[in-house]
């Protein structure tokens, strides 16, 4: 399957692309993204992610880096949201990591792919998300809202957002206009023993001790998993949360 670097390149060695069934896109449409989320005391790390669209033949690949125990820190979630408790997910721009694809594209995948450590136990998950007609639908349907300044803006729900939990179950949201609307849950569809780099479960030693220490220095304990507080959410009263009906 073809990158979106080398089906471009193509493109420009025949002189256009004519006979490629593309979908067609306003170029006033966002490139899609994606953004990370996690709880302080069960953070992650996403080693691969792309997005692959077969009916266009591409495959397009999303920025990573290392940071994901800076950005799940609990005294930086708790900047911008107070009441944050370390369990739960927090939804908000500044408390999430974002990731743009390297070739950038607004043309919506088929398919996004996640490779992911869950570092408090160093388990490895390839989560999946299918993006149905539906869900493009809306992310393609032009919205406006109210920016702080009181001057009305048009926009685009293009960012997906994926909470990860700490059993390997992936929550996904559609991020845009001051929303997020809640689309589904998914199980990973494969538990390899190392991750997208071939690192094992012996190679995160240091970080699964970091993930005790954040836990003791706040006095919260990790295993059982309090399930009624790490499937909650947080996100500023500057957004609302809604759910896509199918």
């Amino acid at each position: 399957m073809k990158t979106i670097i080398s089906t471009g390149l193509f493109c420009l060695l025949l002189g256009g692309c004519s006979g490629i069934n593309k979908e067609r896109v306003p170029d006033e449409v966002p490139d899609w993204t994606a953004g990370y989320t996690m709880p302080s005391f069960y953070p992650v790390r996403v080693t691969k992610a792309y997005g692959i669209n077969k009916t266009e033949d591409w495959t397009s690949i999303l920025h990573t880096h290392s940071q994901f125990m800076t950005v799940s820190g609990l005294k930086r979630v708790k900047e911008f949201l107070p009441n944050y408790d370390g369990y739960g997910l927090p939804l908000a721009f500044n408390t999430m990591g974002w990731y743009p694809q390297i070739q950038y594209t607004n043309h919506l995948p088929d398919k996004i792919v996640l490779y992911w450590t869950s570092l408090f136990d160093a388990k490895f998950y390839i989560t999946e998300l299918n993006v149905t007609p539906k869900m493009k639908v809306l992310m393609y349907k032009k919205q406006s809202y109210i920016r702080s300044d009181g001057m009305r803006k048009s926009c685009y729900q293009t960012t997906f957002d994926f909470g990860f939990l700490p059993n390997g179950q992936v929550k996904v949201w559609l991020e845009g206009c001051g929303k997020y609307t809640y689309v589904t849950e998914l199980s990973p569809i494969a538990t390899p023993n190392t991750d997208y780099n071939g690192s094992t479960y012996s190679d995160h030693n240091q970080t699964r001790n970091s993930v005790l220490n954040r836990a003791k220095k706040a006095n919260a304990t990790l295993i059982p998993i309090p399930w009624n507080k790490v499937n909650k959410i947080y996100t500023s009263k500057n957004y609302t949360v809604e759910q896509l009906h199918f």
